[in-house]
């Protein structure tokens, strides 16, 4: 047995890498924060062992747009797979440039990375080519989550390569993403100028997409507002996340279309009190859609039932909230807004019992943890720099402890 064990040990990481979902985020990061929310919730889950990130895109001419997505990529502590921009006109206008900067520079100044800008990183196209060529064939799942224009220009390039390579693409569709901001079909956006680059980009890739790999439409989102968290009243959370949210939404909330869309593309469709839908999608010239009755086709529309807005909204807010994972967050399952202690609910392992075992990244809270005999898991409060305070704890049950906005439990799995 013990040979035997031998060797099958070896084999358990490929098992576990192989377990994850290949994820590949298109973003129009800067129109709007949802975008910011989208990868959050991407780093987030892949940090907890559900995802690896292959690559982000950004999909329109916004010139810091690729910059405010390696400044999250950055906090997150996971930069290590490649980046690329788009190539093109689509947002190049002063007016679109502007539009897409209500948020990106500020926490491309506060938080600086190696990225702040198109100059700095390879096209799209070859960022998507890198990161196809180096997956299983079937395995990648696209959240896209902007505009088609990579999505048309790298099947243009690669077609045998992305078709070999993709398994499902998860579009947040709809007026604008199909649209290009354009609602009246004239080639023109009335705050953006021409959408010339962008027009026929959405009809171009769903007829494009053969019948092996899925096409699942989302318009969820629009009655799912998060990010209220982040106000002064009930705070949580420190970093780009939170200060992108608090600029653009002016301390409100947001509609969510964009992390729902990443959730669901790890965690699968029928995880947020939702369900598929088989339809035939037609897509025309100008982004406009209709939806008829399935005939057999590989789309899907996906939706959320209406009643549990309010649990999407908690479980979207407890990943934009959570501490960044820094490394391998995997064996331990969040608690959000659970603190934990003597006498709620868990034994104190710190000595005094109220004292700190220290302030580090999450990931290095969890392996001390891991190194401290009978304990089942940790309490957390956010410490600036995306760093936590870290207090170990035994004898956990959550059922038993405080419900408080600014700590999260972290429990062995």
């Amino acid at each position: 047995m013990p040979s035997l064990l031998r060797l099958l040990l070896p084999a358990l990481p490929l098992l576990a890498c192989c377990s994850k979902v290949q994820l590949i985020i298109d973003t129009d990061l800067g129109f709007d924060v949802d975008d910011v929310g989208a990868i959050a919730v991407g780093q987030h889950l892949a940090g907890t062992g559900k995802a690896d990130i292959l690559a982000i895109l950004h999909n329109t001419a916004f010139y810091e747009g690729v910059g405010g997505v390696d400044v999250l990529n950055s906090f997150y502590g996971n930069a290590g797979f490649p980046l690329g921009a788009y190539i093109g006109a689509w947002g190049s206008s002063p007016a679109a440039q502007g539009a897409q900067n209500s948020y990106t520079s500020m926490i491309e100044e506060a938080y600086p990375s190696a990225v702040q800008n198109y100059d700095q990183t390879p096209s799209a196209v070859k960022a998507y080519t890198e990161a196809l060529s180096a997956a299983a064939n079937g395995t990648v799942v696209i959240a896209s989550i902007g505009e088609c224009t990579n999505l048309r220009d790298i099947i243009t390039a690669e077609p045998d390569l992305f078709f070999s390579k993709v398994k499902e693409i998860i579009y947040m569709d709809g007026g604008y993403n199909f649209g290009c901001g354009d609602s009246s079909g004239s080639g023109t956006s009335p705050w953006l100028g021409s959408t010339e680059d962008c027009d026929g980009a959405a009809q171009f890739v769903v007829d494009a997409i053969p019948p092996s790999i899925k096409q699942v439409f989302s318009l969820n989102g629009g009655d799912v507002y998060t990010g209220s968290r982040f106000s002064d009243a009930t705070p949580c959370g420190d970093g780009p996340v939170k200060d992108a949210y608090r600029r653009y939404t002016n301390d409100g909330s947001r509609p969510s279309w964009d992390p729902i869309a990443v959730y669901m593309a790890v965690n699968g469709y029928d995880s947020l009190y939702s369900s598929l839908t088989p339809v035939t999608v037609a897509v025309d010239y100008y982004g406009r859609e209709s939806y008829n009755a399935d005939t057999g086709a590989n789309q899907f529309q996906v939706w959320i039932d209406g009643d549990h807005n309010g649990d999407v909204t908690r479980e979207i807010d407890n990943m934009l909230c959570s501490a960044p994972c820094r490394g391998d967050c995997s064996g331990y399952e969040m608690n959000s807004m659970k603190n934990c202690y003597g006498g709620h609910g868990a034994t104190d392992l710190e000595q005094p019992s109220t004292s700190s075992a220290g302030t580090m990244d999450l990931s290095e809270c969890l392996a001390l943890c891991d190194e401290t005999d009978g304990c089942e898991g940790v309490a957390v409060s956010q410490a600036g720099s995306g760093q936590v305070e870290c207090y170990r704890k035994a004898d956990i049950d959550i059922a038993a402890c405080d419900s408080y906005i600014p700590f999260d439990t972290w429990v062995r799995k």
